[in-house]
Protein backbone atom coordinates (compact mmCIF):
# COMPACT_ATOMS: atom_id res chain seq x y z
CA UNK A 1 0.00 0.00 0.00
CA UNK A 2 2.66 2.37 -1.24
CA UNK A 3 0.13 5.98 -1.48
CA UNK A 4 -3.78 4.78 0.42
CA UNK A 5 -6.24 6.60 -0.50
CA UNK A 6 -7.34 6.97 3.60
CA UNK A 7 -4.85 7.37 5.96
CA UNK A 8 -6.30 7.47 9.64
CA UNK A 9 -4.76 9.41 12.38
CA UNK A 10 -5.28 8.17 16.00
CA UNK A 11 -4.45 10.53 18.61
CA UNK A 12 -3.83 8.77 21.88
CA UNK A 13 -5.22 9.96 24.81
CA UNK A 14 -5.77 7.35 27.58
CA UNK A 15 -4.10 4.38 25.35
CA UNK A 16 -4.70 0.81 27.12
CA UNK A 17 -7.76 -0.75 26.35
CA UNK A 18 -9.31 2.80 24.94
CA UNK A 19 -6.47 2.81 21.93
CA UNK A 20 -7.26 -1.12 21.48
CA UNK A 21 -10.46 -0.69 21.42
CA UNK A 22 -10.83 2.33 18.69
CA UNK A 23 -8.25 0.16 16.45
CA UNK A 24 -10.29 -2.88 16.77
CA UNK A 25 -13.19 -0.71 15.07
CA UNK A 26 -11.03 0.36 12.23
CA UNK A 27 -10.23 -1.88 8.67
CA UNK A 28 -6.64 -2.20 9.59
CA UNK A 29 -6.38 -4.25 6.39
CA UNK A 30 -7.72 -1.62 4.22
CA UNK A 31 -6.68 1.50 5.38
CA UNK A 32 -3.24 2.95 6.69
CA UNK A 33 -3.48 4.00 10.39
CA UNK A 34 -0.62 6.34 11.96
CA UNK A 35 -0.82 6.14 16.09
CA UNK A 36 0.76 9.13 17.95
CA UNK A 37 1.54 7.93 21.51
CA UNK A 38 2.29 10.28 24.19
CA UNK A 39 5.83 10.40 25.95
CA UNK A 40 4.66 8.63 28.28
CA UNK A 41 2.86 5.64 26.74
CA UNK A 42 5.70 3.38 26.73
CA UNK A 43 6.06 -0.05 25.14
CA UNK A 44 5.17 0.90 21.43
CA UNK A 45 7.21 -2.41 20.29
CA UNK A 46 4.52 -4.15 22.62
CA UNK A 47 1.41 -2.42 20.53
CA UNK A 48 3.05 -3.00 17.13
CA UNK A 49 3.75 -6.94 17.80
CA UNK A 50 -0.45 -6.75 18.34
CA UNK A 51 -1.24 -4.31 15.29
CA UNK A 52 1.81 -4.67 12.95
CA UNK A 53 0.47 -2.96 10.43
CA UNK A 54 -0.30 -0.03 12.14
CA UNK A 55 2.70 2.75 12.05
CA UNK A 56 3.14 4.06 15.73
CA UNK A 57 4.51 7.38 16.69
CA UNK A 58 6.18 8.29 20.02
CA UNK A 59 5.44 12.01 20.20
CA UNK A 60 7.47 14.26 22.86
CA UNK A 61 6.10 16.21 25.56
CA UNK A 62 3.54 18.17 22.83
CA UNK A 63 0.22 19.36 22.61
CA UNK A 64 -2.77 17.67 20.93
CA UNK A 65 -2.84 20.29 18.08
CA UNK A 66 1.28 19.18 17.50
CA UNK A 67 0.45 15.30 18.07
CA UNK A 68 -2.44 15.41 15.14
CA UNK A 69 0.10 17.68 13.02
CA UNK A 70 2.85 14.66 13.56
CA UNK A 71 0.83 12.06 13.16
CA UNK A 72 -0.56 14.25 9.16
CA UNK A 73 2.98 14.69 8.27
CA UNK A 74 3.66 11.08 8.96
CA UNK A 75 0.42 9.65 6.58
CA UNK A 76 0.67 9.00 3.17
CA UNK A 77 -2.86 8.96 2.28
CA UNK A 78 -4.88 11.61 -0.01
CA UNK A 79 -6.95 11.81 2.22
CA UNK A 80 -6.24 11.61 6.33
CA UNK A 81 -8.68 11.22 8.84
CA UNK A 82 -8.18 12.38 12.43
CA UNK A 83 -9.31 10.05 15.28
CA UNK A 84 -8.77 9.75 19.05
CA UNK A 85 -8.82 6.90 21.11
CA UNK A 86 -11.68 8.23 23.48
CA UNK A 87 -14.22 7.99 20.49
CA UNK A 88 -14.84 4.64 18.43
CA UNK A 89 -15.81 4.93 14.86
CA UNK A 90 -19.14 2.92 13.83
CA UNK A 91 -18.96 0.43 10.99
CA UNK A 92 -19.29 2.39 7.54
CA UNK A 93 -17.41 4.71 9.49
CA UNK A 94 -13.99 4.52 6.82
CA UNK A 95 -16.78 3.65 3.63
CA UNK A 96 -18.17 7.03 4.96
CA UNK A 97 -15.30 9.04 4.68
CA UNK A 98 -13.73 7.59 1.61
CA UNK A 99 -17.35 8.24 -0.08
CA UNK A 100 -17.20 11.83 0.68
CA UNK A 101 -14.30 12.52 -0.96
CA UNK A 102 -14.94 10.77 -4.07
CA UNK A 103 -16.55 14.70 -4.67
CA UNK A 104 -13.30 16.95 -5.63
CA UNK A 105 -15.08 19.51 -4.65
CA UNK A 106 -14.98 18.80 -0.90
CA UNK A 107 -11.42 19.28 1.45
CA UNK A 108 -13.04 18.68 4.49
CA UNK A 109 -15.80 16.69 6.48
CA UNK A 110 -16.65 16.09 9.59
CA UNK A 111 -19.49 13.70 11.08
CA UNK A 112 -21.76 13.27 14.38
CA UNK A 113 -20.23 12.43 17.45
CA UNK A 114 -22.66 9.90 20.04
CA UNK A 115 -22.20 10.36 23.48
CA UNK A 116 -21.95 6.75 25.34
CA UNK A 117 -24.20 7.24 28.44
CA UNK A 118 -22.48 4.22 30.43
CA UNK A 119 -19.66 7.15 30.90
CA UNK A 120 -19.74 9.00 34.08
CA UNK A 121 -21.85 12.42 34.85
CA UNK A 122 -18.96 14.83 34.39
CA UNK A 123 -17.41 13.11 31.17
CA UNK A 124 -21.01 12.84 29.51
CA UNK A 125 -21.17 16.78 30.54
CA UNK A 126 -17.56 17.05 28.54
CA UNK A 127 -19.14 15.52 25.52
CA UNK A 128 -21.87 16.94 25.10
CA UNK A 129 -20.47 20.73 26.20
CA UNK A 130 -17.72 19.55 23.30
CA UNK A 131 -20.06 17.60 20.97
CA UNK A 132 -23.68 18.52 21.65
CA UNK A 133 -23.41 20.75 18.32
CA UNK A 134 -22.68 17.15 16.32
CA UNK A 135 -24.71 15.00 18.18
CA UNK A 136 -26.55 12.55 15.80
CA UNK A 137 -30.13 13.92 14.98
CA UNK A 138 -31.87 10.22 13.69
CA UNK A 139 -32.26 9.25 10.22
CA UNK A 140 -34.66 12.01 9.75
CA UNK A 141 -31.46 14.20 9.05
CA UNK A 142 -29.47 11.13 7.23
CA UNK A 143 -28.14 13.65 4.42
CA UNK A 144 -24.93 15.64 4.04
CA UNK A 145 -24.94 19.48 4.12
CA UNK A 146 -22.19 21.98 4.06
CA UNK A 147 -20.66 23.34 7.62
CA UNK A 148 -18.08 25.98 8.32
CA UNK A 149 -16.94 23.40 11.28
CA UNK A 150 -15.95 20.21 12.14
CA UNK A 151 -15.28 18.29 15.63
CA UNK A 152 -11.80 17.60 16.73
CA UNK A 153 -12.43 14.01 17.45
CA UNK A 154 -14.13 13.28 13.74
CA UNK A 155 -12.63 14.88 10.83
CA UNK A 156 -11.13 14.21 7.83
CA UNK A 157 -9.14 16.35 5.15
CA UNK A 158 -6.84 16.18 1.75
CA UNK A 159 -3.92 15.92 2.99
CA UNK A 160 -2.86 18.64 0.18
CA UNK A 161 -4.52 21.39 1.73
CA UNK A 162 -3.47 20.14 5.26
CA UNK A 163 0.20 20.84 4.10
CA UNK A 164 -0.51 24.15 2.18
CA UNK A 165 -0.53 26.21 5.54
CA UNK A 166 -2.20 24.82 8.32
CA UNK A 167 -0.01 22.41 9.36
CA UNK A 168 2.49 24.77 8.86
CA UNK A 169 1.04 27.04 11.70
CA UNK A 170 3.44 27.30 15.05
CA UNK A 171 -0.05 26.20 17.29
CA UNK A 172 -0.25 23.06 15.01
CA UNK A 173 -3.53 21.34 13.80
CA UNK A 174 -6.47 23.41 15.40
CA UNK A 175 -10.07 22.26 13.97
CA UNK A 176 -11.66 25.75 14.14
CA UNK A 177 -8.70 27.40 12.68
CA UNK A 178 -8.66 25.21 9.91
CA UNK A 179 -12.28 25.42 9.08
CA UNK A 180 -12.25 29.50 9.22
CA UNK A 181 -9.29 29.23 6.38
CA UNK A 182 -10.74 26.88 4.41
CA UNK A 183 -14.17 28.57 4.95
CA UNK A 184 -12.86 31.83 3.88
CA UNK A 185 -11.80 30.37 0.84
CA UNK A 186 -14.69 28.88 -0.02
CA UNK A 187 -13.69 25.39 0.23
CA UNK A 188 -16.59 22.62 0.54
CA UNK A 189 -16.49 21.12 4.48
CA UNK A 190 -19.10 18.75 4.58
CA UNK A 191 -20.86 17.25 7.93
CA UNK A 192 -21.57 13.49 6.85
CA UNK A 193 -23.78 11.48 9.19
CA UNK A 194 -22.55 8.33 8.20
CA UNK A 195 -19.13 9.37 9.61
CA UNK A 196 -20.54 8.42 13.21
CA UNK A 197 -18.21 7.69 16.38
CA UNK A 198 -19.26 7.18 19.71
CA UNK A 199 -17.57 9.11 22.69
CA UNK A 200 -16.87 5.93 24.85
CA UNK A 201 -13.50 6.22 26.78
CA UNK A 202 -12.94 9.11 29.34
CA UNK A 203 -9.95 11.45 29.61
CA UNK A 204 -9.60 12.44 33.21
CA UNK A 205 -7.23 15.11 32.50
CA UNK A 206 -9.49 16.53 30.01
CA UNK A 207 -12.80 16.74 32.18
CA UNK A 208 -11.05 19.63 34.37
CA UNK A 209 -12.13 22.48 35.04
CA UNK A 210 -8.77 24.28 34.60
CA UNK A 211 -8.42 22.45 30.91
CA UNK A 212 -12.02 24.31 30.05
CA UNK A 213 -10.87 27.18 31.02
CA UNK A 214 -7.27 26.66 28.86
CA UNK A 215 -9.86 25.46 26.17
CA UNK A 216 -11.79 28.80 26.36
CA UNK A 217 -8.97 30.98 26.62
CA UNK A 218 -7.22 29.42 23.30
CA UNK A 219 -10.64 29.92 21.16
CA UNK A 220 -10.74 33.63 22.70
CA UNK A 221 -7.49 34.21 21.33
CA UNK A 222 -7.72 32.55 18.21
CA UNK A 223 -11.17 34.44 17.44
CA UNK A 224 -9.71 37.71 18.35
CA UNK A 225 -6.43 37.67 16.89
CA UNK A 226 -5.37 40.90 15.16
CA UNK A 227 -8.18 43.02 16.24
CA UNK A 228 -8.41 45.89 18.02
CA UNK A 229 -9.04 46.87 21.95
CA UNK A 230 -12.78 47.70 20.96
CA UNK A 231 -13.08 43.97 19.60
CA UNK A 232 -11.45 42.46 22.54
CA UNK A 233 -13.22 45.03 25.26
CA UNK A 234 -16.63 44.14 23.84
CA UNK A 235 -15.87 40.20 23.79
CA UNK A 236 -14.85 40.71 27.37
CA UNK A 237 -18.15 42.10 28.21
CA UNK A 238 -20.63 39.30 26.18
CA UNK A 239 -18.49 36.77 28.40
CA UNK A 240 -20.78 37.65 31.68
CA UNK A 241 -23.46 35.81 29.55
CA UNK A 242 -21.74 32.81 28.00
CA UNK A 243 -22.59 30.34 31.56
CA UNK A 244 -26.20 30.83 30.85
CA UNK A 245 -25.83 31.30 26.85
CA UNK A 246 -23.07 27.49 26.94
CA UNK A 247 -25.06 25.71 29.55
CA UNK A 248 -28.74 26.55 27.72
CA UNK A 249 -27.05 25.38 24.28
CA UNK A 250 -26.02 22.51 25.38
CA UNK A 251 -29.18 21.47 27.08
CA UNK A 252 -31.01 22.03 24.27
CA UNK A 253 -28.35 19.22 21.90
CA UNK A 254 -29.21 17.14 24.61
CA UNK A 255 -33.14 17.34 24.58
CA UNK A 256 -32.97 17.52 20.71
CA UNK A 257 -31.43 14.06 20.91
CA UNK A 258 -32.92 12.04 24.08
CA UNK A 259 -35.84 13.85 24.30
CA UNK A 260 -36.18 13.08 27.73
CA UNK A 261 -35.26 14.70 31.07
CA UNK A 262 -31.60 16.02 31.70
CA UNK A 263 -29.81 13.87 34.07
CA UNK A 264 -29.32 16.35 37.29
CA UNK A 265 -25.76 15.30 37.80
CA UNK A 266 -24.81 15.91 34.31
CA UNK A 267 -26.52 19.37 34.00
CA UNK A 268 -24.67 20.47 36.93
CA UNK A 269 -21.18 19.70 35.27
CA UNK A 270 -22.31 21.03 31.87
CA UNK A 271 -23.38 24.51 33.99
CA UNK A 272 -19.84 24.23 35.51
CA UNK A 273 -17.60 23.75 32.43
CA UNK A 274 -19.56 26.28 31.17
CA UNK A 275 -18.32 28.84 33.57
CA UNK A 276 -14.52 27.77 33.53
CA UNK A 277 -14.96 28.19 29.98
CA UNK A 278 -16.40 31.94 30.13
CA UNK A 279 -13.69 32.54 32.57
CA UNK A 280 -10.96 31.23 29.67
CA UNK A 281 -12.74 33.15 27.41
CA UNK A 282 -12.69 36.20 29.45
CA UNK A 283 -8.81 36.21 30.19
CA UNK A 284 -8.30 35.43 26.57
CA UNK A 285 -9.85 37.73 25.30
CA UNK A 286 -7.28 40.78 27.17
CA UNK A 287 -4.17 38.22 27.18
CA UNK A 288 -4.60 36.37 24.55
CA UNK A 289 -3.59 32.50 24.32
CA UNK A 290 -0.68 32.64 26.85
CA UNK A 291 0.39 28.99 27.71
CA UNK A 292 -2.87 27.57 27.75
CA UNK A 293 -2.09 25.52 24.38
CA UNK A 294 0.27 23.54 26.39
CA UNK A 295 -2.41 22.88 28.70
CA UNK A 296 -4.28 20.97 26.02
CA UNK A 297 -3.26 17.00 26.68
Amino acid sequence: MANPLLSVVVVALIGRDALANCLDRLPLDAVECVVVLTKEMRYASQWKRRYPSVVFIKAPDEPVPLRRRRGVMAAKGDIVAVLEDTSWPDEGWCAAVKAVFTDPETVAAGGPVRIATTLESRCQALGWSEYGAFAPKGTRHDRMIRTDRVPGNNMAFRRSELLEVPCKEADGLIEGSVCARLSAQGCQILYVPRMLVTLSACDQRNVSLATRLHHGRIYAASRLKGMGWSAKLLHLAKTTLLPIVLTARTVSAMNAVSRSSVSFPVLIWVSLMASAWALGEAVGSVTGAGQSIRKWR
